[in-house]
């Protein structure tokens, strides 16, 4: 059975609570707080007739609508079943012997490749947990692949264009790819000065992962989708894959999701106004923030290794982040989500925190780090 690596399993924890699925309030993955369209909606169920035939296996119409939004060719363009299952068909398909990858990062990035064959390099970020100038020099012609994400999983942390426009040269040089993973960026209000969309004609070993996950509120039905100007490089990840792992359902929920641009532009702004929130009543708290700027905010409680589970007593679900390589027990994520819900969970933190027994003492020059 495969191992329980990251947030959203709500069934796994409804079953240990003795509760059902629908009473816990979910802050371990982050989706969109504006919830389904109902656009998407009505757009599922008009797909249903499409069911007696098989999915279109090039999803022609979606990788239309993708290259109109994101200003591509169609034929650099490959789609698949979530970013999830992307990660498994470049791994396979690319097949790295080396993977650069700075962490702590997403746990499934290691996951895929390993299960690929790949040795995977640790370049351990520092306190700030940001990748510094002398991630360039691990860039080497003894490594296949590095592997970015950007706002960083879990930190949320923001890397500036110039500083990955530094890495993917010297990455093109040597002849690595780059797995540059923006499945958080589009969800930032920074999102158009950050993205390397507009660069991939240039550095063909430059590879970027989206989703609709995330944006539009979608984990249910899977969809994702690569870029590249490679056309090897998308052809072997095309062939890395069952030919229909794209559902019906799934292209025409994509499909209408990028017509929704009133609904992008109100999640970013409604993101945005909960962080600073979020942010301004976690500034009061025995903890050290770090000055995300995606959906989730990324902290550690020193002294305090059971805040899930004292939470979980008040219904609440969080990320606790000690799988991640480079993090102890005591790091955390939590998603945003209404106000009214993280009105709750702020409550129910300050209630636990105030009064965690032999906890560390933070200064208040402490509290809010790494690009604060």
């Amino acid at each position: 059975m495969k191992k329980d690596s990251h947030g959203g399993n709500i069934y796994k924890k409804a079953k240990e609570l003795g509760i059902s699925p629908e009473e816990i309030r979910d802050f371990s993955a982050n989706i969109s707080p504006l919830g389904l369209p109902p656009q998407i909606r009505q757009a599922v169920i008009g797909s249903l007739e499409g069911l007696v035939n098989y999915p279109d296996p090039e999803c022609r119409q979606l990788r239309e609508a993708i290259a109109e939004n994101d200003g591509v060719r169609e034929e650099w363009i490959t789609c698949g079943n979530g970013g999830a299952d992307l990660l498994y068909r470049i791994a396979f398909g690319l097949k790295p012997g080396k993977v650069l990858l700075p962490v702590p990062a997403f746990v499934e990035y290691e996951e895929a490749l390993t299960a690929a064959g790949a040795e995977m390099v640790y370049y351990r970020m520092g306190e700030d947990l940001l990748p510094g100038e002398d991630l360039l020099g691990g860039i080497t012609e003894e490594i296949d692949m590095l592997v970015l994400c950007n706002p960083n999983n879990p930190t949320g942390l923001l890397l500036p264009r110039d500083y990955l426009l530094k890495v993917m040269e010297k990455a093109e040089k040597a002849g690595v790819y780059l797995l540059l993973d923006e499945c958080f960026l589009e969800i930032c209000m920074e999102e158009e000065s950050h993205t390397l969309i507009p660069y991939l004609g240039r550095f063909p070993h430059l590879m970027i992962l989206k989703s609709f996950t995330k944006l539009y509120a979608l984990p249910g039905i899977r969809l994702g989708y690569l870029l590249s100007s490679n056309p090897d490089l998308i052809g072997a990840v095309d062939h890395a894959g069952q030919s229909w792992s794209v559902s019906t359902i799934a292209q025409e929920a994509g499909i209408c999701a990028l017509s929704l641009k009133d609904y992008k532009r109100r999640v970013k702004e409604e993101i945005a106004r909960e962080l600073v929130y979020m942010k301004d009543a976690m500034a009061s708290l025995p903890v050290k923030l770090y000055d995300g700027q995606a959906n989730y905010l990324f902290f550690r409680a020193p002294g305090c290794r059971d805040l899930d589970k004292q939470l979980e007593k008040r219904g609440f679900m969080i990320r606790n982040c000690s799988n991640y390589v480079n993090l102890g027990e005591d790091y955390w994520r939590i998603a945003v989500k209404d106000h009214s819900a993280n009105l709750q969970l702020m409550e129910a933190m300050r209630e636990i925190l105030n009064h965690v027994d032999g906890k560390e003492k933070l200064s208040d020059g402490n509290r809010l780090t790494a690009g604060s």
